[in-house]
């Protein structure tokens, strides 16, 4: 069975939404690891209006399988209305990286 990897970035108002959502996320077993990087600048169209505003992306390493289950924890945790969640597919992976993620994560249901 070939297992998939992907890459979960989540863009978060604040590093405190963004810890949440990692540990919760690595305490499920969701992901593997979590990356929290410095404030960025965004601009985005919401409601018809262009918007500016800080946000602290969020990067998780995951299962493939793991996406819905990943999504289903961070909306409830996230206070946008539509927050962006993307995941990337790892298209080469190091062997031993990969199953370092297949150990830490669980088994999909």
């Amino acid at each position: 069975m070939t297992l998939h990897f992907v890459d979960i970035w989540v863009n978060c108002p604040d590093r405190e939404t963004a810890e949440k959502i990692a540990d919760a996320c690595i305490a499920e077993r969701l992901a593997a690891c979590a990356n929290i990087f410095a404030p960025i600048a965004s601009r985005y169209r919401w409601q018809g209006a262009v918007e500016t505003a800080e946000e602290v992306p969020l990067l998780l390493k995951t299962r493939a399988e793991h996406f819905d289950a990943v999504c289903d924890i961070v909306r409830p945790l996230h206070p946008f209305d539509t927050p962006s969640i993307v995941a990337t597919a790892i298209s080469d992976i190091d062997q031993q990286y990969a199953d370092w993620l297949r150990k830490e994560t669980r088994e999909p249901a």
